[in-house]
């Protein structure tokens, strides 16, 4: 944005141009803090860097059917996994990372929904082609890890008892690590599952 670089000389040496200075300052801080209040800095490669509006995801959650605090507790539990590292978040219940697709069940509910799927509401297939998905929860239940990235393993923080799908090609086999990133079980090609696994060994997962 192009911006007036012609500056007004004032008399520094007398109280009046001193008062009207800090005026000034005091008025262009206002101006600020009234424009970013509520935004988010961003940088564009070729727009240079700007503000932004948070999405607002309460239009989707009630959609869904959450009332407005069942909105306001799934938001909580988003905020508390955006602050754990980076990610986006892309969906009332999701957020994106760099190598894979963290989903949250909606309040009162077992499983996930893809909220940002066609169709919004409904429900969605429990892990699309050429997906590796581990669930926190047996029989596909809680939350949803949606891994995509090859020879990238993704931290696994759950214990007990959970579950897995691979939903790739027969030649592409899931690989299961221990504490030390060691690969201890290497599961079949795809399609292929576990309905009930234990994830009290395993720390990392990759899809391939």
């Amino acid at each position: 944005m192009n911006r007036n670089r012609t500056q007004r000389r004032f008399d520094r040496s007398t109280g009046v141009g001193r008062v009207v200075i800090a005026l000034l300052m005091t008025l262009a801080a206002c101006v600020a803090t009234a424009g970013t209040a509520g935004a988010a800095t961003v940088t564009d490669s070729t727009r240079g860097t700007g503000t932004v509006a948070a999405p607002d995801f309460s239009a989707q959650a009630k959609g869904a059917g959450l009332s407005g605090a069942e909105a306001a507790s799934l938001q909580a539990k988003i905020d508390a996994r955006l602050a754990q590292g980076s990610g986006t978040q892309v969906a009332a219940n999701k957020i994106l990372l760099p190598q894979a697709e963290v989903t949250l069940p909606l309040p009162g509910e077992k499983g996930v929904r893809d909220l940002d799927a066609a169709g919004g509401a409904g429900a969605s297939e429990l892990c699309s082609y050429t997906y590796v998905c581990a669930f926190s929860g047996p029989n596909f239940t809680g939350e949803r890890i949606t891994l995509f990235t090859c020879n990238s393993p993704y931290p696994i923080s759950w214990s007990g008892t959970g579950s897995w799908i691979n939903n790739q090609r027969a030649a592409l086999t899931a690989k299961f690590y221990d504490s030390a990133k060691i690969i201890r079980w290497t599961s079949p090609g795809g399609y292929s599952e576990d309905r009930y696994a234990d994830w009290g060994w395993v720390y990392w997962l990759s899809p391939c």
